[in-house]
C-alpha cells in the first residue's frame, strides 16, 4: 500500500535539494561548480541548514522504503533493482550530464576531483587548445580521462547502491520481522542524536562536505547511519507513531541546531548543531506530513514519480540558468528564487515530454516500465528513494 505522506514528502526534499544547488553558488562553500564572485552569508547559512535537513531526511526515507520494499520482493529481486534503478542513471548520468557539468565547472575556472579542489587553468594543456574551448572539443574526449570527468550530484546514487548493498542481511532480517507495534517513549525518538553528533564529531564529519567516496568515509557511515535509522522505523511502526506525536518539539529542535550553526559555523559545537538539523528535520519531515493526511492523488502519484528523473536532470539547468543570471544587477535572493524555481520548471518539462512518454528513457532514468494496462503514475515502482509497494 502506497503512503501518499512519504509521497509528499519525498517531493519536498527533491524541490529542497534543488533550492540547496541554487544555494550553493553564492554560499561560501568553496566545492561546487559554479561561484559567484562574492560569497553571501545568508545564503551559506540557509545552505548548510536545509542541505543537513533535506540529504539526512532522504537517506532516513530511502532505508524505510528500502524494507517496505523488501517485504513485497525477494532479496535478488531487490538487488536487481538497485543496478537498474540507481546504477544504469549513475552511469549514463556520469557520460551525458556529468560532461556538461565539468565542462561547465572548468571554465568557471574550478576543477573538483578525487584531488579536490583546485584551479582548472590546466585545461587548456591538456587539450592543446587556445581559448575558447568549445564543448565539443572537450567531449567525448574527457570521457577516456578521469580527471575530466564527475558524478556531481549523482553521488547520491552511487552512495545509495553501496550502502543498500552493504547493509542487505540486515535489511532483509527487519523485513521479515513482524513490525513492532508498541509506541516507545518519548526518550527513544530523541536517542539517534547521540551517535549521529557522536559520528560527525569525533570523527570530524560533515565539513569538508566533498562527496567523493575516497576521502568522504565518515559522512559515508554517517548516511548509512541515517539509511538505518529509517529502515529500523520501518521494522517498527509504534516508532514512527510516537514521532508523529513529537513532531512539534522535533521541529524545535531543529531550529535550535540552526541557532546553533549559526552561532558556531563549522567547528565541533557546529557538527553536534548539524545532527540536531538533521533529526529534528526527520522527524518533523514525517510527523507534520502523516498530520496533513494527503489523499492518494493523481498529481502526488506524477510529482512523486518524477522525482528521480528530475534530480538526475536538474543540475544542468540549474548551472546555466546560473550563468545567465550571475552577471545580471539583481538582487542575490532574486537570483536565487528565479534559478530555483526555472530549474524546477525546465526539469519538470523535460521529464514530461522527454523522459516520461519513453520506455527506453525511463528505463535509462531508473524508472519502471508503463504496463499496457496502467498510466505511468500508477506504474512508479522503488526509485532513487524507493517507493512503498
Amino acid at each position: 500500500m502506497r503512503r501518499p505522506d512519504i509521497d509528499l514528502l519525498r517531493i519536498l526534499l527533491c524541490g529542497t535539494i534543488i533550492l540547496v544547488h541554487a544555494l550553493a553558488i553564492f554560499s561560501s562553500e568553496p566545492h561546487y561548480h559554479l561561484k559567484s564572485a562574492t560569497s553571501s552569508a545568508a545564503a551559506t547559512l540557509l545552505f548548510d541548514f536545509l542541505r543537513a535537513a533535506a540529504i539526512s531526511s532522504w537517506f532516513v526515507v530511502a532505508g524505510w522504503s528500502a524494507v517496505t520494499s523488501l517485504r513485497a520482493r525477494s532479496p535478488g529481486r531487490f538487488v536487481k533493482e538497485r543496478v537498474t534503478r540507481l546504477l544504469v542513471p549513475l552511469a549514463f548520468g556520469i557520460v551525458i550530464f556529468g560532461s556538461i557539468i565539468k565542462y561547465i565547472e572548468l571554465n568557471d575556472g574550478r576543477d573538483m576531483g578525487f584531488h579536490g579542489l583546485r584551479e582548472a587553468e590546466w585545461m587548456q594543456g591538456i587539450l592543446q587548445i587556445d581559448p575558447p574551448i568549445h564543448y565539443f572539443n572537450f567531449f567525448p574526449y574527457n570521457l577516456t580521462r578521469l580527471p575530466l570527468m564527475s558524478w556531481s550530484h549523482l553521488w547520491f546514487l552511487a552512495y545509495l547502491f553501496l550502502i543498500s548493498i552493504a547493509l542487505l542481511p540486515l535489511l532483509v532480517r527487519l523485513a521479515r520481522r513482524v513490525p513492532r507495534a508498541e509506541m516507545p517513549s518519548a526518550f527513544w525518538v530523541y536517542l539517534p542524536i547521540l551517535p549521529m553528533a557522536a559520528l560527525l564529531t569525533v570523527f570530524h564529519g560533515y565539513w569538508p562536505y566533498f562527496p567523493n567516496l575516497i576521502a568522504d568515509w565518515t559522512n559515508f557511515s554517517y548516511f548509512a547511519l541515517c539509511f538505518v535509522l529509517g529502515a529500523g522505523g520501518a521494522a517498527w511502526p509504534g516508532f514512527e507513531a510516537r514521532i508523529r506525536t513529537e513532531a512539534p518539539r522535533l521541529l524545535t529542535l531543529m531550529l535550535m541546531g540552526f541557532v546553533g550553526l549559526v552561532l558556531f559555523g563549522e567547528s565541533t559545537p557546529g557538527r553536534a548543531c548539524i545532527a540536531l538539523v538533521a533529526w529534528g528535520g526527520v522527524g518533523a519531515g514525517f510527523g507534520f506530513m502523516y498530520r496533513l493526511k494527503p489523499a492518494r492523488t493523481r498529481t502526488i502519484a506524477y510529482l512523486s514519480e518524477a522525482t528521480l528523473p528530475v534530480y538526475i536532470v536538474h543540475h544542468v539547468p540549474l548551472l546555466l540558468i546560473g550563468i545567465v543570471l550571475l552577471p545580471l544587477a539583481i538582487p542575490v535572493w532574486l537570483k536565487i528564487l528565479t534559478i530555483w524555481l526555472a530549474t524546477m520548471a525546465v526539469s519538470l518539462a523535460a521529464y514530461h515530454c522527454l523522459i516520461r512518454p519513453w520506455a527506453p528513457a525511463r528505463w535509462i532514468m531508473g524508472m519502471a516500465a508503463i504496463s499496457p494496462q496502467a498510466g505511468p503514475t500508477t506504474q512508479a515502482e522503488p526509485d532513487a528513494v524507493p517507493e512503498t509497494t
